[in-house]
């Protein structure tokens, strides 16, 4: 498309929000990009799966509204069941088995030497899980146990050269794996949605080390 091309486009779009405006004397910039992006139906937002609200339960005294943060966190919960999915396949004839085993092995290639305590909690993962990770990647000959030479009683988690090919190996179906996850998304859309998960991932993250927060609602941002 060229420049002539997308001018006529937007004038189309200028003419219609003219004639659908109710008020003729009161356009303006705001409004017209507000037309470009109108507010979308939280039902047709929801997921494809979860469907619409059954009118049954809008009866109940307990119902509450919908709203597009649940929506969001909807979304976020299958997204990510949906890798879980597809790294089965990424996984058929590795040693690294499931997304968590390859996260740990990452992190630790990635500081070459470190704690259990600080793998776990970089994986954000309860203790128990992670310990069981790690004892699985030990028996399985791609992590190891050294001593620790800044503390006697501990030990400190390092990669063998196997574990280090397997991390190798799967790392074109990793990329792959992430080409599937995005879908139809545009290069711009990506972008856009890396920056998105990230500043939540700043928020997470921080709540998530924050061990002065005990109740739910004590994580909700501040407003």
């Amino acid at each position: 498309m060229n420049s002539l091309e997308l001018l006529k486009q937007l004038i189309d779009k200028l003419s219609h929000y003219e004639q659908d405006a109710e008020d003729k004397e009161s356009l303006s910039i705001e409004g017209f990009a507000a037309s470009l992006n109108p507010t979308n139906d939280l039902e047709e937002l929801k997921n494809s799966i979860i469907g619409k609200t059954n009118p049954e339960i809008i009866k109940s005294p307990h119902h509450i509204a919908n709203n597009i943060e649940r929506v969001i966190a909807q979304h976020i919960l299958l997204l990510y069941r949906y890798i879980k999915f597809y790294s089965k396949a990424a996984f058929a004839t590795s040693n690294i088995r499931t997304m968590e085993e390859f996260s740990f092995l990452m992190n630790v290639m990635q500081h070459q030497r470190i704690t259990k305590t600080e793998l776990i909690r970089r994986n954000i993962i309860e203790k128990s899980s992670g310990i069981e990770i790690i004892n699985r990647l030990i028996k399985s000959n791609m992590l190891i146990q050294v001593d620790n030479p800044e503390d006697q009683r501990s030990h400190l988690i390092q990669l063998t050269d196997f574990g280090q090919s397997e991390l190798f190996r799967i790392f074109g179906k990793m990329d792959t794996l992430g080409k599937i996850a995005t879908g139809e998304l545009s290069i711009t859309e990506k972008e856009k949605l890396a920056l998105m998960l990230k500043k939540l991932d700043h928020f997470h993250y921080d709540n998530y080390n924050n061990k002065e927060l005990k109740e739910l609602e004590d994580y909700l941002p501040a407003v």
